[in-house]
């Protein structure tokens, strides 16, 4: 407040810090109150903040971020001035946790060369793009102590645009070199071509590809190769999901019977939110052995047991660890995301709730009842009744969040509950003049419903590739899901989750943290779960969530 960002020298300024005895923030940019400072802290633990050491807990700034060789390095090969979305220049400069892993991971992998493998386990909301790109590009300039390459390439697999092109113009800043950086968009010969050629030092292919990557590596064993794997989901796509056995649905009969079937068929095939990323890498590894030219950085939020085992470091409990951490718990304490388990009730909740009400004279009873859902009873099947709940909730607390903009998703058991929800909601919209309530549906594949196949394009009338564009829109408020966006769906406006399956483990962990990006006008989320309690949902948060919940049992909190 009492600097003028207008000053020449404060303008041009790389970086400003805010310390105290406790904490450390950082800002790139000065603009009076609207400043934006970011943690520059170590994390205590798996909490934010800093550990106590000798003397002050910020003493790590001067003696390790501001030593003269550490700083001048962080300013040669860290800082970089890109553009937003909004096409406004700004300069990037990492957070401590990013900083700290690169130079972790760069300084072992000098250490011990190739054959290795790092499990680095980054919460949603640690700018982990940006991480693998300051990485990679250290990786691809790597000597040892001897001076001699420890790797002829690197290789990153990912299934993310955004990342291709952040990464190619990040190592464009540093290298001011086309041509370092090259994409695979081709075919097998193409990468085939990158990986035994000399010109492109870092290499961007497609999870797909991996099984030729590793086949490809075992046949060039002079050469050595790091490679980067980011999680990022491709369930989006629908062809992550496991191919149905058969169609589901049919014509006639029982609707409650029909969707059970559905579910049971489904839940058969699909035991959890698939993780194409972790799944086909652990499976390549484990057929083909570790690789003496070849070390792994494995990036994810929610690692699997067996993920864990394949890529992490045995610690002193005889339990496997990842190589660095930044916990969900200290990325929701710094700000970076939300924590969907804050405001997670259950219907039964709702209902005991909805007694209390009246049943208490002292109760404003118009005020609370339209807080809570209206049901004592709600049949398993009937969808009709909650799409009733579903509506008139996200009409009531939703739509007016995010400065009007908030979406909400309802999350099914199988693709035949999707489809039957949609109608259910826009049935439910029509008969009671409700038109500002969007309904779309997602799911993978074909499915036969009443004597007639259906399409996720067929059911919103456009093609499937632009439902997260649409949905981004005005135009377009609820998303109806089975399998399809349960993970590596990032929507900031996304306030509330409706679900309506079973949900245990990571599958849990991975749907409902849907629901965690921020976003400048959201203030939190909300889920209402119709099947799942809430202490099993806080058991599936647990091992990779560090944090314990209660659930609210006060109506008046409620």
């Amino acid at each position: 407040r009492d600097r003028d960002p207008r000053n020449a020298l404060l303008r041009r300024a790389i970086v400003h810090f805010a310390v105290d005895t406790e904490q450390v923030f950082m800002t790139t940019r000065l603009s009076g109150d609207s400043t934006r400072f970011l943690p520059f802290n170590r994390g205590d633990g798996d909490r934010a903040g800093n550990p106590q050491r000798p003397g002050y807990r910020t003493g790590y700034l001067w003696e390790e971020v501001w030593q003269r060789d550490a700083w001048l390095d962080l300013l040669h090969r860290f800082v970089l001035t890109t553009t937003d979305d909004a096409g406004k220049k700004v300069t990037l400069f990492p957070r401590y946790h990013q900083w700290s892993a690169v130079l972790q991971l760069v300084a072992h992998a000098r250490e011990h060369g190739a054959g290795q493998s790092y499990l680095v386990q980054h919460s949603a909301g640690s700018g982990k793009s940006n991480t693998i790109a300051w990485l990679a590009h250290r990786l691809s300039s790597l000597h040892d102590a001897d001076d001699h390459k420890v790797f002829d390439k690197v290789v990153v697999i990912t299934d993310r645009l955004v990342l291709d092109r952040q990464l190619q113009e990040t190592i464009y800043q540093f290298e001011h070199t086309h041509g370092v950086v090259e994409k695979i968009d081709q075919d097998s010969k193409q990468l085939a071509e990158a990986l035994a050629g000399e010109r492109a030092r870092i290499v961007i292919t497609t999870i797909q590809k991996f099984p030729f990557v590793m086949q490809h590596v075992e046949e060039l064993k002079a050469r050595r190769y790091a490679v980067i794997i980011d999680e990022a989901h491709s369930s989006q796509t629908g062809d992550s999901a496991k191919e149905m056995k058969k169609v589901l649905g049919g014509g006639a009969g029982d609707v409650g019977a029909e969707l059970a079937a559905a579910e049971a068929a489904e839940a058969s095939l699909v035991d959890e939110v698939p993780d194409p990323v972790q799944d086909l890498l652990a499976e390549e590894v484990a057929a083909r052995g570790r690789q003496s030219n070849m070390s792994f950085f494995a990036f994810t939020a929610t690692p699997k047991g067996r993920t864990l085992e394949l890529f992490g470091q045995r610690g002193d409990t005889g339990k496997y660890e990842p190589f660095h951490l930044y916990s969900m718990r200290q990325a929701i304490e710094e700000g970076f995301i939300h924590d969907v388990l804050a405001n997670y009730v259950t219907y039964d909740t709702y209902f005991r709730i909805e007694k209390a009400v009246a049943e208490d004279p002292d109760f404003d009873k118009s005020r609370a009842s339209a807080a809570v859902a209206r049901f004592v009873s709600l049949h398993e099947h009937n969808l009709a009744q909650r799409a009733d709940v579903i509506v008139n909730h996200f009409r009531s607390h939703v739509a007016g969040k995010i400065g009007g903009q908030a979406k909400a998703m309802v999350v099914t058991a199988s693709r035949l509950h999707a489809l039957r929800y949609k109608r259910a909601l826009d049935k439910y919209c029509a008969e009671h003049g409700i038109g500002d309530v969007g309904v779309l549906c997602a799911f993978s594949g074909k499915l036969e419903d009443e004597g007639e196949e259906w399409t996720e394009s067929k059911v919103n009338g456009f093609p499937e590739s632009e439902t997260p564009r649409r949905f981004d829109s005005d135009d377009w408020q609820i998303l109806v899901v089975a399998e399809k966006y349960q993970t590596g769906f990032d929507q900031p406006k996304l306030y509330a989750m409706y679900v309506d399956k079973t949900l245990t483990g990571l599958a849990a962990v991975q749907t409902l943290s849907r629901l965690n990006r921020t976003h400048p006008q959201k203030t939190g989320t909300f889920v209402l779960d119709f099947r799942n309690d809430h202490e099993q949902i806080q058991d599936s948060f647990a091992q990779w969530y560090v944090r314990t919940h209660a659930p609210p049992t006060d109506p008046h909190l409620l």
